[in-house]
């Protein structure tokens, strides 16, 4: 089951920054994600112990914002070799990095930075995105091959509780699903959040907050764009205008990597 879950505050209860509360404010809530029988952005038993938190509390705007500007892509397939690649590739292209590190800085930056290294980590990292608002947050990517999805997430567990133990529940993971249910629970996910969305700012506009300011006029006005442009991005998985990648390419730098460092290992 994958299943994006949410739970916006009342906007009486958000703390505003200053004496000014705008739409981004207005977005305070919990959210975590259901992946299987992982949940990421959930705190380990410990960290809820020590701090009382058990899931991701922040704003949903910096989630919606950092997911819905991958979809775009996550629309478009991967080929099957770097699909099965996923849970290894990050440590792979380090790998590779480490050795070029070892030759000269101009060698390095002007060469094989921009030829090499970004042609290949393109796809990679237009289909992710980090958590680093948030105290040792995890990394997230979705990745679609054919009729299937990846879900993958990882956190460098840098951060550790008194206890020794690890501040996330499921610091690391990989959720595969068919496409199309990905797809069916985004749209379930932002049309839930549009719903709830306005009834918070049509709240705030009829009621106001008190001792707070805002801007009602321009809180309309950018509850209407935010919905637009979110849509828009949601709208991208099904859309036939997919991006265009040159797999050749990709493929082409991503053996020249594999084969590069089992030679080093030799």
């Amino acid at each position: 089951m994958f299943r994006i879950n949410y739970q916006l505050k009342k906007a009486e209860q958000i703390e505003p920054w200053g004496k000014e509360l705008h739409w981004f404010g207005l977005t305070d809530s919990l959210l975590w994600i259901d992946a299987g029988n992982a949940v990421i952005y959930e705190y380990s038993d410990s960290a809820f112990n020590e701090w009382n938190i058990k899931y991701n509390d922040y704003q949903l705007a910096r989630f919606l914002e950092d997911f819905s500007e991958i979809l775009p892509y996550v629309a478009e397939p991967i080929p099957k070799i770097l699909y099965d690649s996923i849970e290894c590739f990050g440590k792979q292209i380090k790998t590779w990095e480490i050795l070029y590190t070892e030759k000269s800085d101009s060698e390095f930056f002007d060469d094989f930075l921009p030829n090499f290294y970004e042609p290949l980590c393109n796809w990679f990292f237009r289909r992710t995105f980090n958590s680093m608002h948030l105290v040792d947050g995890p990394f997230i990517g979705c990745f679609r091959s054919d009729d299937n999805v990846k879900i993958f997430w990882e956190s460098d567990c840098n951060e550790t509780l008194k206890d020794g133990s690890t501040l996330w529940k499921y610091p690391k993971g990989v959720y595969e699903m068919k496409y199309s249910e990905f797809v069916s629970e985004v749209f379930r996910f932002f049309n839930s959040f549009e719903h709830d969305m306005d009834n918070q700012v049509n709240n705030v506009l009829k009621n106001g907050i008190k001792d707070v300011f805002v801007d009602k006029d321009q809180l309309k006005k950018e509850n209407t764009m935010r919905k637009e442009s979110f849509m828009q991005k949601v709208n991208s998985l099904n859309s036939n205008s997919e991006q265009k990648t040159c797999w050749s390419e990709v493929l082409s730098l991503y053996n020249k990597m594999i084969s590069e460092i089992d030679n080093d290992r030799l």
